[in-house]
C-alpha cells in the first residue's frame, strides 16, 4: 500500500482498518472505488509478464449520489397513501441502506437483503421476509424477477421504475413498469408502461392521486346511470304489477335518458377531486367496479324512484291518463336532477358540500330544468312526448315527492359514517 508517499507492505491490522473506512463511507451513502497502481509502468511490465503486475493500493475515492430534495417527500407522500416504497438498487449493502434511510425508505428494524441472501431462498421464503425488508441490495435483472414474483404471491399490486436495459424484464414483469424518460434506455422505455418524462419521483405520487379521482369518478357516473335507469324500470315494472297503464311512453324514456341523463352524467364527470384520495385507507380497487356499497345505494334510490313516481301517478290516471303521464315525467326526470346531487359522495351529505365547488353541474341542472320546461309547455314538444301543460301546484308536487330521493340518500348516509366502523 502507498502511505505516506512510500510503498510498504499491505498487513492485516491495515486491511482491517481500510475495511472499517470503506463500510464508514459506505454508511455515508457514497459509491467507494478502491484505487491502485502497478509499481511499474504498466506497458513495460506488460512485455515482460503475462498477467498484470502487482499492484498497490492507493486509497478510495467516495462518489456522492444525493437524493433529490423532492425524493424525501415525495416517499412521504406516497407511504402516506398505502403504498410501500423499497429500494432494489445493486450498491453496496450499507449505501443502499444510508440512503435508503435518508430517504425515509429504511427504518428502524427493517432489514437489507442482498443478492447471495436471495439466492439462497426459494420464493416461498422470500416472501415471508418480505415484511421487514424494505432494501434490496447488490441485485441483478434475476433477483429483480424474484423478488417481483414473490410479491405478486402475496396478492401485491406491484410498480417498478427502472431505466437501464437490465431492467426492461422486470419493467415487463411488474403490474406497472414505470420507465425513466430522461436518463431511461430505448429498450426501458419499450419495456415500461408508462414513461416518466421528468424522472421525478413526485410526479409519480401525482399520477397516484390523478388515478384514484379518475376511479372515484367513474364510479360516481355509473352509480347514477345505473340507478336512475334501475327507477325507471321498477316505475314501469310496478306499474304493471298492479295493474295500472303504462306511466311513461317509450318517446319519454328516450327523454329522460339521453337529453336529462346526458347532460348530467357528463358535468358529474367533471365533479373536482374530493379530498383524501392520497390517505392509505383509501379503498383498494376490487375486480369490479360495482360494489356493494354501489348496490345499496343503486337499490335505496332506484326503490324510491319507483314509489314516489307510481305514488303520483295513481292520483292523477283514473281522470286524466296525458296529465298523469306528463307530471309522472317530470318527476322521474326532477328524481334524476336530485340524484345527480346525491352521487357526488357515498359519505358527505349534500348539504355540507359546496355547491359551487362543480359549476358544471350547476349548468346542466339548469340547461335540463329549462328543457324539461320547455317538453311541458312547448307546442311541438307535447306533439313529440304527449305532454299537456302541468299547474304549479303539479311542479310542486312533484318536486317534493322527489325531493325523497334526496332524504332517503341522507338517511344512507347517515347510517353508512355510524356503521361503517362497526
Amino acid at each position: 500500500m502507498l502511505k505516506d508517499g512510500e510503498t510498504e507492505s499491505f498487513e492485516e491490522k491495515d486491511k482491517n482498518e481500510m475495511e472499517e473506512r470503506f463500510l464508514a463511507m459506505s454508511r455515508d451513502g457514497m459509491r467507494v472505488i478502491a484505487l491502485a497502481m502497478a509499481e511499474l509502468p504498466l506497458e513495460k511490465e506488460l512485455k515482460t509478464h503475462d498477467h498484470l503486475p502487482p499492484l498497490v493500493f492507493v486509497g478510495f475515492c467516495g462518489i456522492e449520489d444525493a437524493p433529490r430534495e423532492e425524493a424525501k417527500d415525495a416517499i412521504a407522500q406516497a407511504q402516506g397513501a398505502g403504498v410501500r416504497v423499497v429500494m432494489i438498487t445493486g450498491d453496496h449493502k450499507e449505501t443502499a441502506a444510508a440512503i435508503a434511510r435518508a430517504v425515509g425508505i429504511f427504518r428502524d428494524g427493517d432489514t437489507v437483503l442482498t443478492g447471495a441472501e436471495i439466492d439462497a431462498l426459494s420464493d416461498a421464503e422470500l416472501a415471508l421476509r418480505l415484511d421487514s425488508t424494505s432494501v434490496f441490495a447488490r441485485v441483478t435483472p434475476e433477483h429483480k424477477l424474484k423478488i417481483i414474483r414473490a410479491y405478486k404471491q402475496r396478492g401485491e399490486i406491484v410498480a417498478m421504475t427502472g431505466d437501464g436495459i437490465n431492467d426492461a424484464p422486470p419493467l415487463m414483469a411488474a403490474d406497472l413498469g414505470v420507465a425513466m424518460g430522461k436518463i431511461g434506455t430505448e429498450v426501458a422505455k419499450e419495456a415500461g408502461d408508462i414513461i416518466l418524462l421528468d424522472d421525478n419521483l413526485a410526479s409519480i405520487v401525482a399520477a397516484i392521486e390523478e388515478g384514484r379521482n379518475i376511479y372515484k369518478t367513474i364510479k360516481k357516473v355509473i352509480l347514477y346511470l345505473f340507478s336512475t335507469s334501475l327507477g325507471e324500470v321498477l316505475a314501469i315494472s310496478g306499474a304493471l304489477v298492479l295493474g295500472y297503464p303504462l306511466p311513461v311512453l317509450a318517446a319519454q324514456i328516450i327523454w329522460l335518458n339521453l337529453v336529462t341523463d346526458g347532460f348530467l352524467d357528463v358535468a358529474l364527470a367533471m365533479e373536482p377531486k374530493e379530498a383524501g384520495l392520497l390517505d392509505k385507507n383509501f379503498e383498494r380497487p376490487k375486480k369490479y367496479l360495482m360494489d356493494k356499497l354501489m348496490v345499496v345505494r343503486m337499490a335505496v334510490m332506484g326503490i324510491t324512484m319507483m314509489v314516489g313516481s307510481l305514488w303520483v301517478f295513481s292520483g292523477y290516471f283514473e281522470q286524466d291518463l296525458p296529465k298523469a303521464m306528463t307530471i309522472t315525467l317530470t318527476t322521474l326526470a326532477i328524481f334524476q336532477w336530485f340524484n345527480a346531487w346525491n352521487c357526488r359522495s357515498e359519505n358527505k351529505s349534500i348539504f355540507k358540500m359546496s355547491p359551487f365547488s362543480n359549476k358544471y353541474l350547476i349548468m346542466a341542472t339548469l340547461i335540463i330544468i329549462s328543457l324539461q320546461i320547455m317538453a311541458v309547455y312547448a307546442p311541438f314538444m307535447q306533439k313529440i312526448l304527449k305532454t299537456v301543460p302541468l299547474l304549479w301546484h303539479e311542479w310542486a308536487l312533484a318536486v317534493a315527492v322527489a325531493f325523497f330521493i334526496v332524504i332517503a340518500e341522507e338517511w344512507r348516509k347517515l347510517a353508512y359514517n355510524k356503521f361503517k366502523n362497526v
